[in-house]
């Protein structure tokens, strides 16, 4: 068989996290955030309707999968519907890409200042990193610490924990918490489907921040993704903006990533 372009895979593996991911809310917690998935010509729309947060209303995959764009009016209909007008659509490289911001710039859409860029390595000789933490993969009994660490270090409402709780154990699914004894201080998560792991949800406690959790954490993930069979692993996080720390970026290329691409925004202009 043969294999598909690398930014197919790193985009269908995140993809297909996601929508894990919303299956995964419990129905009345769903039905509370107006959470909603859909595959538009392709793409995929993923739509929390009653969260202001670019984190949880986007449309991926524009001009991929055999979307060559016409999925964004589509979506931009549906975000606009609602009422969400905070809301992205990340156009990622491809023949399609120019296309796909014309249809953007047509629909009112504008580019947003912060891209995200995507990273990807492959899981031989993982990073070893010294840490005083223990890092450790949890289960259900553990699924509530996991949760509440992983809002408490995104600064989440409280609600949110019921959702998150609810991919450990879940399949493809791997959780994981730093612990210092029994004091949690961060938090990751790992979705792996065949060749590819998708690594994402990491969060520190603002109290347990510059003690390498995130490091130790990615480290594990990657030696874990390798363990089961994932040859390559993927994750993203914003581009730095001048003048303003990026931690998570600095991490992810002190684990052994590179940059595959940088995945533009495409938003509501300010008003």
């Amino acid at each position: 068989m043969r294999a598909r372009p690398l930014t197919l895979e790193l985009e269908g593996i995140e993809r297909a996290a996601w929508q894990s991911l919303a299956e995964a809310a419990p129905p009345d917690f769903a039905r509370g955030i107006g959470l909603e998935t859909a595959d538009i010509g392709g793409a995929f729309m993923f739509m929390a309707s009653r969260v202001p947060a670019l984190q949880f209303n986007w449309l991926s995959g524009t001009g991929l999968f055999g979307d060559d764009g016409s999925s964004i009016a589509d979506a931009v209909r549906r975000f606009r519907a609602v009422g969400q007008k905070t809301f992205s659509v990340q156009i990622p490289p491809g023949q399609n890409a120019s296309r796909c911001e014309s249809h953007a710039r047509a629909t009112g859409l504008a580019p947003h200042p912060l891209g995200w860029a995507k990273f990807h390595r492959d899981t031989a000789k993982p990073p070893v990193v010294q840490t005083n933490l223990q890092i450790r993969e949890v289960g259900p009994d553990e699924r509530d610490a996991f949760a509440a660490t992983a809002i408490a270090g995104f600064g989440m409402p409280a609600p949110m924990a019921s959702w998150l709780s609810q991919i450990v154990g879940r399949e493809r699914w791997h959780a994981y918490v730093a612990y210092d004894g029994a004091t949690a201080l961060g938090a990751a998560a790992m979705y792996v489907d065949g060749d590819f792991a998708w690594l994402g949800i990491g969060a520190t406690r603002p109290e347990g921040r510059r003690r390498g959790s995130q490091s130790a954490l990615l480290a594990r993930r990657i030696a874990d993704a390798g363990r089961l069979g994932a040859k390559h692993a993927t994750t993203e996080t914003g581009v730095p903006q001048p003048g303003q720390p990026a931690p998570s970026y600095a991490n992810i290329l002190k684990a052994g990533f590179t940059v595959a691409y940088v995945r533009p925004n495409w938003t509501e202009p300010a008003a």
